[in-house]
């Protein structure tokens, strides 16, 4: 084996933090990409937790080192390289046979609903609920929102149940990935901040990631062939929980976190589409009186308004009538 082919610490070392994303890290340069390539595979194959922190080779040499008697110092002259470049293998294997037993979520690793805090949120749009989980990660919970976790989270891994629609900024852990259980889906994480939306019965879970790196899973039924995908910052995600396929987008979904901004935007949108959307971030019923209301395309950007004014603004833009019964809204034509 020849040196020139090792990575140096300081290129690995680089590599990691961008693959973990972390900020301000930047791509590799395109005269490494056939080294990132590789190291890439490795980092996959270890899960997201992989760091170069963790293959100590200049332990794992010592180990071995200490093993070899006085009397055969000719030998150990001659083979030292061998061993030491073996060492770094067998560090990275353990590292991805342990990733593979300590990052899956198996029935063991999941802590019974009799040992978990439940917080549920009820239809209060003004009144955002925030968790403070016990390693510090806080969730914003949306309405009709329910976040189970345990009083105090494995050593090994952390896990929360989703129903409802959260944002998590999860605090960073490379010993112990954060993994949201969802209805047919898991999202993990080491730490990082990202939306999180899985309604029961709307047959989707989407993933928005606002900051660093996060693996999206289907868990529909017991195959072990399960649709994978890695989200980077600034991208999302989509589970359709009927087929179990998983779309990406390489940029993030319109809107995702307005029902905390309250900061909306239109773009020759359909009118089911926006009223779909503005349910979410109210909190209200929209219907139509006409189904050629549903395909109108509507256009304009709304922040911190109320959701009566936004209704009287979309009437009056396609000349239609709309008529409110407690927290009920129907769109007709004139």
């Amino acid at each position: 084996m020849k040196t020139e082919h090792i990575t140096p610490y300081e290129k690995e070392a680089k590599w990691t933090a961008f693959l973990n994303g972390e900020p301000d890290t930047e791509a590799p340069l395109p005269e490494d990409v056939d080294g990132f390539s590789d190291f890439e595979q490795t980092w996959e194959l270890t899960g997201i937790a992989y760091s170069h922190e963790m293959a100590d080779t200049d332990a794992a040499w010592q180990k071995i080192n200490q093993k070899i008697t006085a009397p055969h110092t000719r030998i150990i002259q001659y083979i030292h390289p061998v061993l030491r470049y073996a060492a770094v293998l067998l560090v990275v294997a353990g590292l991805a046979f342990a990733a593979r037993y300590y990052f899956t979520v198996t029935p063991e690793n999941i802590v019974p609903a009799s040992q978990l805090i439940a917080v549920s949120t009820i239809a209060q749009p003004d009144n955002i609920s925030t968790v403070t989980l016990p390693d510090g990660s806080i969730v914003q919970l949306n309405a009709n929102t329910k976040l189970e976790y345990p009083e105090k989270f494995d050593q090994k891994i952390r896990v929360v149940k989703l129903s409802g629609e959260a944002f998590f900024k999860v605090a960073h852990n490379s010993q112990c990935p954060f993994v949201i259980e969802t209805e047919g889906a898991a999202v993990e994480v080491l730490g990082t901040s990202f939306n999180v939306s899985a309604y029961p019965g709307n047959h989707t879970v989407e993933v928005n990631v606002a900051t660093g790196k996060v693996r999206l899973t289907e868990r529909i039924g017991e195959s072990t062939e399960q649709a994978k995908a890695i989200l980077p910052a600034g991208t999302s995600g989509r589970i359709d929980l009927v087929t179990g396929t998983i779309t990406t987008n390489n940029h993030l979904s319109v809107n995702y976190l307005s029902w905390i901004t309250k900061v909306i935007e239109f773009q020759r949108t359909p009118l089911a589409e926006a009223f779909s959307q503005l349910e979410n971030i109210y909190h209200i019923d929209i219907s139509y009186a006409d189904e050629t209301i549903a395909a109108l395309p509507y256009t304009a950007n709304f922040a911190n308004n109320e959701i009566d004014y936004i209704m009287d603004v979309i009437a009056r833009t396609h000349n239609l009538s709309v008529t409110k019964t407690g927290s009920s809204y129907l769109f007709a034509r004139k």
